[in-house]
């Protein structure tokens, strides 16, 4: 996210269980789910939880100034580190929010480098575009960019580019997926762009993919298994718990034609509140998943608060090579 054989497996056991790998009985956590994978990370606000594997650890990176990061460790989590100690020079320091931070792992002629791909308000465009931010250390501090990397091709109309994710091919070709509209009222689309594919800092190119265009959609992350290349994105409303989880699916990433496959989450079916904002990896053989929910004490389907807490869980197929909730 590690002495005496005893010793070594209690520490196991326990990052096992803070990501979901062991099954932790019902009431072991205030928020029941109607599944045996799921996890709550603390009780702090986490929202847009960015999932990472390095090394032997995992990493979870949250929205918010300064981009809280937590990694496993033999008892747990860590306590959560900011990862981000300057707002980026592009970013309107009036409006410094930053979110959707997504973390993946490349390198240079220096060594391993660890590339977040995160979301801000241009100072100058008055629009949310992305940026790009590096560091030496998956839990150190990220440096940002002086220029966002990726804004979207109508930002003079007021179209914004956000929730960044990172994809690289078994062609070895990285791509940067992010959803596209004007101001969170229409023309929403799930868009890629080419990155360069040794660090994938720097857009490759001019061509603009779009992938999937639907109705209230974001916060996409895309991964391969079974053959195919899976697109998990949020549906419906962030800020109540209509919010939910669908997955889409093509024999190709760019240029492939992407279908709506299922719902994976929704309110009902883990009974917490706006199951979203999920990110998805391939560690091993296994398939992992990161996401959020609002607290909602009652399972009423109302929240509680605007806090909304992190989860992690894990994916299985079906026979018919479709994820579900395990």
């Amino acid at each position: 996210m590690r002495r005496t054989t005893l010793a070594l497996s209690v520490a196991i056991a326990s990052v096992a269980a803070a990501v979901g790998l062991v099954a932790m009985h019902p009431r072991a956590e205030a928020a029941v789910t109607a599944t045996s994978s799921v996890h709550r990370v603390g009780t702090e606000d986490f929202a847009d939880p960015g999932f990472a594997h390095f090394g032997s650890k995992y990493y979870l990176f949250r929205t918010g100034a300064g981009y809280g990061t937590r990694w496993t460790t033999s008892t747990g989590w860590s306590a959560i580190h900011k990862s981000m100690t300057a707002i980026p020079a592009w970013v309107d320091h009036a409006k410094p929010l930053l979110w959707a931070p997504e973390v993946f792992q490349s390198s240079d002629s220096h060594g391993a480098l660890y590339v977040m791909y995160f979301t801000g308000e241009s100072a100058s465009r008055h629009v949310h575009c992305i940026g790009v931010a590096t560091s030496r250390n998956p839990a150190g501090t990220y440096t940002p960019g002086s220029k966002p990397v990726v804004c979207s091709p109508w930002v003079s109309r007021g179209y914004e580019a956000i929730d960044p994710a990172a994809y690289r091919a078994k062609d070895g070709k990285r791509y940067l997926i992010y959803k596209s509209d004007y101001k969170n009222a229409s023309g929403f689309q799930i868009r890629a762009v080419q990155m360069d594919t040794q660090t994938g800092t720097r857009v490759v190119g001019s061509s603009i993919a779009k992938i999937v265009s639907s109705t209230k959609i974001e916060g996409p992350s895309v991964i391969a298994h079974g053959g195919r290349v899976w697109l998990f994105t949020s549906r419906g409303d962030y800020i109540n718990c209509s919010y939910n989880t669908d997955v889409w699916s093509a024999s190709t990433f760019w240029g492939g034609r992407f279908t709506r496959v299922k719902t994976l989450m929704t309110t009902a079916s883990t009974r917490l509140c706006g199951p979203g904002g999920a990110t998805v990896i391939n560690v091993g053989s296994t398939t992992r998943i990161a996401f959020h929910a609002y607290v909602d004490a009652n399972h009423n389907g109302v929240k509680d608060s605007s806090t909304r807490q992190a989860y992690t869980g894990i994916l299985k197929w079906d026979s018919s090579g479709r994820p579900y909730l395990a």
